[in-house]
């Protein structure tokens, strides 16, 4: 009986530290507070640098055989090309060959923007009556 009421001790014990164990990473114990307060002042000295820098990556989406430019990208940024078609669509420099990204439909890729600032006309190598300008400042 003794060992019986030890096994059953050892067994409750264990079960206990496993659910006191989960219960301190993922459940609402008082760690799970401090982590956000820890991150919040991080995030807030992220959120004043984004003043003076773009907070994202500039995003060309491609949907409609058109494109939505950014406003301006930084020079050597990397810029995403969202193509929300199902076309298979370029963001190709026109004159300098400075860049060209090419996206299928329904994918994401990326492309470094010129070191240059400047204005960089655009077209798609497949549909040449998509253009558009981007512009590097």
């Amino acid at each position: 009986m003794n060992i019986t009421h030890g096994i059953t001790t050892i067994v409750l014990a264990a079960a206990l530290a496993t659910a006191t164990g989960c219960a301190a990473r993922s459940g609402p114990a008082g760690d799970t507070p401090e982590a956000p307060a820890l991150t919040a002042p991080a995030a807030s000295a992220d959120a004043g640098s984004a003043a003076a820098q773009p907070a994202e990556e500039p995003v060309i989406t491609v949907e409609d055989f058109v494109y939505e430019l950014p406003a301006s990208v930084a020079p050597g940024a990397t810029v995403t090309v969202v193509n929300q078609g199902e076309a298979t669509h370029t963001v190709t420099a026109q004159d300098t060959g400075a860049f060209e990204a090419v996206v299928a439909g329904g994918e994401t890729t990326t492309f470094t923007a010129p070191e240059e600032p400047g204005e960089y006309p655009i077209t798609c190598a497949y549909h040449p009556e998509m253009s558009g300008t981007l512009v590097v400042e």
